[in-house]
This record gives C-alpha cells, structure tokens and sequence, in this order.
C-alpha cells in the first residue's frame, strides 16, 4: 500500500509542511531585526568623523592629489624640513683629521695612518677644531672635505686637560659653523652629532641632551670638568666631530662614549664655552693658562640637615700657593665661586676656568657651619702639583 495516500501517513505530511513555513518565518524575523540593529548602530554609535565634513559657505572640497601610482602623496613634513636645511648646511664644515707619520717602506719615505678622527671648521679662514687624541704624535696632520679635497694643517695648539687640539688649513672662504652658548642648552633639547664613524665621511645622527654638568675626570690629574651626556651615537671617527644645536651652533665637540656590553646612547661633548676658552688661549699663546690654587680637594655631601649640603672640601694645602696666603685652611668646604654656587668637584673647575692667573677671585667656604668669603689671587698652574703624590 503506498504510505503517502494512509491517512496516517498524510497527517505526518501536513506537519512538515507546517514546521517549514514556521521555520521560514522566523529565519526572516531574524535578518529583518539584525538588519534594523546594524541601522540603529550605524545611526547612532558610529564616530562623528565617518561622516563627510560640512563645508561653510561657497568652499568646495579639492580632491585628493594622487601620485601617478595612484596613492596619496604624504603630508609634507615641515620640521622634516627645517632638520634637512641644518643638516645641508652644517655637514660641508665637518672634516676627517688624519694624523700621519712618515715611516721607510722598500727604501722609501712614506706616510701612514695612525689615528683618523673628526673635526670642524669653525672660521671662515681655515681654524678647525678637534680632539688633542686624534693628532696625538703626529707628524703630517691631513685634513679631508666634503669636496672629497685633502689640505695639510698646521697645528696651533692642543690641551691635553680638556682634549682639544687648533689646526690652521691655509683656505678661503671656507663653510664653517660658529660656536654657540652652551650655558643655554637645555635637557631633552633636540641635537646633531656629525663625523667620520668608522671612516663614513659626514654621518649625521640625531638625538637629545641626556644631560648636563656630567662629571668627568681628567685621568692622571687633580682636574675634572663638566661634559654634556647625550644619547645622539657616537662611535668610533666621531671623535672631534661637533654636536650642533636646531640653530645650526656648536653646542659641544664629542669627545668619548661608554662602551660597555648593554649599554647603548651615552656619549660626551665637551661644552662649546669650554672650547672657546681653549682655542682663544691656544690661537693667543699657543698654550692653556689656567688659573691655580694649590689645593687638593675633594667632594662633599652633609646629610646632617633636612636638605643635603654640596660642595668641595680641602683635603691640603700646599704652603705659600694662592689659597696658603688667603687664609684658606684644610678642611674648609668651597660652595661658591663669586656668588655662583659649587656643588662638586668639576663644576668647581668650570667656574675657576673663567679666570686667568693674576685675577681676584672670590670664593664663599664653609667653616665649622660658617660661611666666610676669602679674595684669592691665582697663579699660574705649574707643570707638576705641588701636593701630587705626597
């Protein structure tokens, strides 16, 4: 018997017909409610800015400029820009300072390489500075340009103290960069740093001041100064390059990098105000005169108060030098150097350095919890401490 015509058999057909029409009509309740939950969504939940600008009265909207790929052009970069224009000008000023030596191949004179360095033009007329280092024991100093042209350069004067050497190049019209104030740099300031790293002529890289008054000692000496730490790289031919400010100035010449495994982005530059006061000694004299008290000091930190007190204690006091015939004592703490506060042992330097021999100076010193002020009269800094090694 065929199922389909038992009444059995048709009751069970009807039914599936029913479950589908209900399944049918829920499905579309279904598309029909998301399709009103996506409106209501878009209508309502969607940022502002989706929707196309209103434009004010008569102005109409410019299309879009296209490249001939078709891709957008970029915003212009303005300060992009302006770093491009520093850059242009400050780069043909840095040189390669090679310091030579003449040495006898097959019977022959001739020249090698025994330290390659950086340096800058600073005058119109051929002054260039550079690390006393980088033309240690030479011989021929060889200065490259930019223009990929080699001049011989006559050294003027180097100060093993703060490392720093004068070379002379017999050119005019020269690109150089003046220096500027170093006193006005500030931390998190942006700045160049331009050379030869590893005999890559003019490598410009960038960064900020880390910071400043970074205490750096003299190796083998009683002196230390001051340095500006910066993160811009310094590697290897840097040495004697400058560090430039966003207004195109020297702010520095660097000098010395931490290497360290780790360590990344710590350099140092020797502060600008300090290399004018060197070149300007080294262009007059050929040599650094600097002021000397004949002390040996070291720094000072009293936590006894509330707020830590900073400054530069006498350790001794060589008999009949400067500081003897003032009246100055060991034990005595230097805070001030004419009115400027001393807080440790380099900046006590930096201060003095301001000063020539034969000049008054006055400096505040804390004696047994009293300030006192002395007039010292500096002399000229010896060749040998008169307190070194005892």
């Amino acid at each position: 018997m065929n199922n389909w015509h038992d009444p059995e058999s048709g009751r069970h057909r009807g039914g599936l017909w029913s479950f589908v029409g209900m399944l049918s009509f829920g499905l579309l309740c279904i598309l029909l409610g998301a399709a009103m939950v996506y409106g209501l969504f878009s209508y309502f939940l969607l940022p502002a800015d989706s929707d196309p600008p209103e434009l004010e009265g008569d102005e109409i909207a410019e299309p879009a400029p296209e490249t001939g790929n078709g891709i957008l052009d970029p915003v212009p970069d303005l300060e992009g820009n302006d770093l491009v224009d520093i850059v242009q000008n400050i780069v043909p000023a840095v040189v390669g300072v090679n310091n030579q030596v003449v040495v006898e191949q097959f019977g022959q004179e001739t020249t090698r390489d025994i330290e390659t360095g950086s340096g800058v033009v600073i005058s119109i007329d051929g002054y260039i500075v550079t690390n006393q280092h980088v033309i240690e024991n030479a011989e021929k100093i060889m200065v490259l340009f930019s223009d990929q042209t080699y001049r011989e350069a006559e050294l003027i004067g180097y100060d093993t103290l703060t490392d720093l050497a004068l070379l002379k190049v017999e050119a005019e019209d020269l690109v150089y960069i003046p220096l500027g104030d170093s006193d006005q740099v500030n931390v998190g300031q942006r700045v160049l740093a331009v050379g030869n790293p590893l005999g890559f002529q003019q490598t410009v890289t960038s960064g900020i001041i880390s910071a400043l008054d970074r205490q750096v000692r003299v190796p083998g000496s009683e002196y230390a100064y001051t340095f500006i730490q910066t993160d811009a790289m310094i590697n290897p031919g840097n040495s004697g390059g400058p560090l430039v400010d966003m207004n195109g100035n020297i702010i520095g010449i660097n000098t010395a990098k931490v290497s360290l495994p780790g360590v990344e982005g710590i350099g140092f530059s020797i502060p600008s105000n300090i290399v004018k006061r060197v070149i300007d000694d080294l262009e007059e004299q050929g040599r650094v005169s600097r002021p000397h008290l004949g002390v040996l000091l070291e720094d000072w930190i009293d936590y006894s108060g509330e707020q830590a007190r900073l400054g530069v204690r006498i350790v001794d006091i060589a008999e009949g030098t400067p500081a003897d015939v003032a009246g100055l004592l060991p034990g005595d703490v230097i805070i001030s150097i004419e009115g400027k506060h001393v807080h440790f042992f380099a900046q006590l330097f930096d201060r003095l350095f301001q000063f020539y021999p034969g000049d008054q100076i006055t400096i505040g010193v804390l004696r047994e919890d009293i300030v006192e002020t002395f007039t010292v009269v500096p002399d000229e800094r010896p060749e040998r401490h008169p307190l070194e090694g005892e």
